[in-house]
């Protein structure tokens, strides 16, 4: 006699059912052992919003050309290593040495300011990367140097040759998986895409890596291009989603967006900046854990430290002009605002 056809029900397709009663219990484990290996931006907006860079974040990190992307990346990659974690930093646009070398100018600009290096046209990355500089700072190169060199030891980087493609990626972040506390992509749109559709070559891209980095348990920052905006967004402050270059998917796919663009000057003339500053605004359009951050950040980046301020001033697109909020109007996790308005009891004209 032929056995009884089984329950289809009974057998394990793969799909991993498992109740909510099993599952809570790990759940604290999990959550705290993620805890434990978070890291903060040193960014004050993204550290006070997003809180800190968890273990299966992607994030997407994207800007318009020239903006400041790389030099954000670069930031939060070189904060992480200072204090100990490792970060392998894939600089595909990048020339050979320039991340070691934006890096190093920001230790010879402390080194200058500590010391009080007088220097006519004050300390700037064009004149010392074309050499003008050398006879005002020579003698603190080697000092550089050593400070970069157990400082930032964490800190490793790939310069792309002729080719990198979807298989690179993979191959090359399964290589430092068990190593790397945070990998940095620099940036998506110098991937080789071996589609005739490019926005499909993206998406495909963008999957795998969100595969790679669940499994991995790592965290990624993709660094990408913003396309150039049409007319009738030109008035806009900050970018949206749609303004991604490629698919929207890469949107979907990545669990934190940062957006960021120039602030007009016209835009926010009411609001102080400190000398040898320019401001940025950065908006977050996606984040899986806190949602969307609908206020508009105005954080001030300092050329000559190449470093963003530790605070920022949360505001509002009114028109054409950039609307801060006053402090009694900031959210509580804006620990970081700085109000500019003028009957705030701590804000004193001319000053930030």
């Amino acid at each position: 006699m032929s056995a009884e056809p089984k329950d289809p029900l009974a057998f394990d397709f793969g799909v991993n059912f498992k109740s909510a009663s099993d599952r809570v219990r790990e759940e604290r484990t999990t959550r705290m052992e993620h805890a434990a290996r978070a890291m903060p931006y040193h960014i004050a907006f993204l550290d006070d919003y997003l809180r800190c860079i968890m273990p299966h974040d992607l994030i997407l990190l994207a800007a318009a050309t020239g903006v400041g992307k790389t030099e954000l990346a670069r930031m939060i990659a070189t904060q992480a290593a200072a204090n100990g974690k490792h970060v392998h930093y894939f600089a595909l646009e990048a020339e050979p040495l320039e991340i070691e070398r934006r890096t190093k100018f920001t230790v010879l600009a402390s080194i200058v300011a500590r010391r009080q290096i007088q220097i006519p046209g004050g300390f700037t990355y064009a004149d010392w990367y074309a050499g003008k500089l050398e006879s005002y700072v020579a003698s603190i190169d080697v000092e550089a140097d050593a400070w970069v060199q157990h400082k930032y030891k964490t800190l490793h980087t790939y310069y792309r040759g002729s080719k990198f493609d979807h298989d690179d990626i993979r191959r090359l972040f399964l290589a430092i998986q068990s190593e790397s506390d945070l990998i940095i992509l620099d940036h998506l749109h110098y991937v080789d895409i071996d589609d005739d559709n490019e926005n499909r070559g993206f998406k495909r891209t963008m999957k795998m890596i969100r595969d790679v980095a669940l499994g991995m348990g790592r965290p990624v920052i993709i660094v990408a291009h913003l396309r150039k905006r049409d007319q009738a967004r030109r008035r806009e402050l900050v970018p949206v989603v749609e303004d991604v270059h490629g698919s929207s998917d890469i949107i979907k796919i990545c669990t934190r967006a940062v957006l960021i663009a120039p602030a007009p000057k016209s835009a926010i003339d009411d609001v102080p900046i400190r000398a040898g500053h320019v401001g940025t605004f950065f908006t977050i359009p996606k984040d899986r854990v806190t949602g969307a951050c609908h206020p508009i950040a105005l954080c001030e980046f300092d050329f000559r430290s190449r470093s963003y301020a530790d605070t920022y001033t949360l505001g509002n697109q009114r028109g054409e002009k950039f609307e801060p909020l006053g402090l009694g109007d900031a959210p509580q996790w804006a620990a970081r605002h700085r109000s500019p308005v003028r009957n705030e009891p701590h804000w004193q004209d001319g000053q930030a």
